[in-house]
This record gives structure tokens, C-alpha cells and sequence, in this order.
């Protein structure tokens, strides 16, 4: 096994035995602005929904919006680019994104995003179960972001304004992102350590009691073999709630069982520099949301790359349940080749 592998398994086994006796608890249900660990982009999506050691390519067109989960990922090669993400989910639920990135020389990289989630008219009813007319519901975050090179390290961080309303009453909390990329100077190495959505709810009227913020963190590796046209992906998350005795049919999971629903696994076909198809595991989508008869290929996600000099075009398929799956577009586009080429 490499070296660089083992390493990467000795850490994540240290943080999560450092972080267990910190939190406690089960996914869902106890936090706020859950839709911040949503994968904002197809990209990422396809890889298996957390990625934060993605590749880099520097002369050309990136999906931009990467640095809302990893803010070191901004960088001098997407000066002038912007990302615009769509994800049609089940029923009426619909996901927008944008990013967009600045370069200045001698002061740093900077980016801006929008996240926003609409959940589409719900029905209301009184405490009678009788019609109180429709509601809507909405989450949106923006995101203000700088990076800087120390190389071979990038460090990053992210500001989050977050706000999500329901009929009405609103929760809003003021967040922070801070990372480091590591990129081997002689190959296609990149390690990633990301401590995510820490801060302050400012108000919250949508809870009785004080719910956590989805503070997570992250750590990834992508590493692509000299001679072989693939780069693997492998990133542990939700390393902060430790080790999570979540039960299935009244038994333990195990150490085994916990360790793999904190990893989420993903695989690049290099076919050519405009052109990938790419793989994506979630072992916690899988074991969390299959059927007892069937699993449905959750867990699984895919999709695709396509780009010129100008543009870039994402596709990913997520499979999440049986029920069906939902598809994620990404469209990015380099404005200085677009508009200020020939000025």
C-alpha cells in the first residue's frame, strides 16, 4: 500500500478517536442549514458527493463553485471564471448555484457564490388537520471567499451569510470555512484538510430548542498514477461527530460498518484533457437510505465532462433511493476568453 495511503488512514483513524469523545449524536434531524452539505456542483456530485481534494488543471475551464466546500480550491488559474450549477430534485425541490473568481496579483485569490434551495409550495394545515392555505420554503447562503499560495501549500476561507425561511419564520447564522491544499510539486498528489461551518446562529425561530450547526471536518486525497489514465479520490467527512453508533435491525454496526459511512469514494477516466467520465460511492447514502429488499444502486453516483477553451459542461446522476435519482448540470465559462481576449 503507498505510503502516502497509509498515512492518510493513520490520521483519519487519530481524528476521529480525538473527536468522538467531543459530540455525540445521529445524522439528521437535530441540525440547522443542512443544505450546506449538499454537493454544489456536478463534479463533485459525480465523485460521490464530498470531495475536497479535486484535481486542478490550470489552463483550463474549472467548475469554480468547488471553493464553497473547499475555499483553498480558488485559485490564480480561475481568475475571470464563472460556474452556474442546477439540480432538479425530487418533487418541486430545485437547487441553484453560482461562483464566480478574481485574481490580484501580490494580494490573493478572491471568490463569490450563491447557494439557494427552493422547496416549491408545501400545504398548510391548522392543528384540526384543516387546509391553511400553501407556504413556501427556501435556504440560501452567500459566500465570500479568499485564498493564497505558500506552495507547495494553499490555504483558504470562506464567509458565510445563511439564511432559511419557512412560512415565514426564518433561522439565520453567521459561518466560517478554513482549509489547506497540499499539491506535490512532481506529481498528481493533492491532500486537503477542511474545518467547515463554524460560527454563530444569529436567530432562529424555526426551532424550540437550540439546534448545532453543521460544523464538519474533512479530509481528502486525490492521487493520479503516473502511467495510468485514472485519478482516485477518497475523503472522510463528518469526522467532528466522532465515531456514530447508529444501529441497523437492532445490531451494531461496528467499528467496520462506522468507519465507511465517514468515506465517501469517487474515480476520474482521464479520457483526454476536454473530456471524463467519472464514479462516485456513499457508503452513509447506501446503508442509510436502501429498502430492506434492495438498495436500488443508492450510494452510487456518475457523470461526465466536457470542455473547449471558452466553456466547460457537468453532468452527474445521483442515486439516492430506490425511488429514483436526480440528475446535476454545471456550465462554466472562462469571461476573459469569452470577452477581454482581444482588448
Amino acid at each position: 500500500m503507498p505510503t502516502f495511503l497509509l498515512r492518510f488512514i493513520f490520521l483519519l483513524k487519530a481524528v476521529m478517536l480525538f473527536t468522538s469523545s467531543l459530540v455525540y449524536g445521529q445524522v439528521g434531524g437535530i441540525r440547522v442549514f443542512e443544505f450546506l452539505e449538499i454537493s454544489p456542483t456536478a463534479q463533485m456530485t459525480a465523485l460521490g458527493r464530498q470531495q475536497v481534494a479535486l484535481g486542478y488543471d490550470s489552463i483550463r475551464v474549472q467548475e469554480v463553485t468547488q471553493f464553497v466546500f473547499n475555499p483553498a480550491l480558488n485559485q490564480p488559474g480561475l481568475h475571470q471564471q464563472v460556474s452556474i450549477h442546477y439540480t432538479p430534485y425530487y418533487a418541486d425541490i430545485s437547487q441553484v448555484s453560482l461562483g464566480y473568481s478574481y485574481h490580484q496579483d501580490a494580494v490573493g485569490t478572491f471568490g463569490v457564490a450563491l447557494q439557494y434551495l427552493n422547496y416549491g409550495s408545501l400545504e398548510g394545515f391548522d392543528a384540526a388537520g384543516l387546509p391553511a392555505g400553501d407556504f413556501s420554503a427556501q435556504d440560501f447562503a452567500v459566500v465570500l471567499n479568499y485564498s493564497h499560495e505558500m506552495r507547495p501549500f494553499r490555504l483558504g476561507g470562506n464567509l458565510k451569510l445563511v439564511n432559511s425561511q419557512i412560512s415565514g419564520y426564518a433561522a439565520t447564522g453567521l459561518l466560517a470555512d478554513v482549509s489547506g491544499v497540499f499539491r506535490h510539486p512532481n506529481q498528481d498528489l493533492t491532500v486537503s484538510l477542511v474545518l467547515s461551518n463554524f460560527g454563530v446562529l444569529l436567530r432562529d425561530e424555526l426551532s424550540a430548542s437550540i439546534r448545532e450547526l453543521p460544523s464538519d471536518v474533512k479530509i481528502g486525497v486525490s492521487v493520479k498514477p503516473q502511467y495510468m489514465p485514472f485519478r482516485f479520490h477518497l475523503t472522510a467527512y463528518r469526522l467532528i461527530r466522532g465515531y456514530d453508533y447508529w444501529e441497523r435491525g437492532g445490531e451494531n454496526l461496528g467499528v467496520g460498518g462506522q468507519l465507511l459511512r465517514h468515506l465517501s469514494f469517487g474515480s476520474e477516466l482521464l479520457l483526454s484533457p476536454n473530456f471524463q467520465l467519472r464514479v462516485g460511492y456513499n457508503h452513509l447514502t447506501r446503508s442509510t437510505l436502501q429498502l430492506q429488499q434492495t438498495a436500488g444502486g443508492a450510494g452510487f453516483t456518475y457523470g461526465l465532462m466536457f470542455r473547449s477553451n471558452t466553456f466547460r459542461i457537468d453532468f452527474s446522476r445521483a442515486v439516492l433511493h430506490a425511488a429514483g435519482a436526480y440528475n446535476q448540470f454545471s456550465l462554466s465559462l472562462d469571461l476573459d476568453q469569452l470577452f477581454f481576449k482581444t482588448l
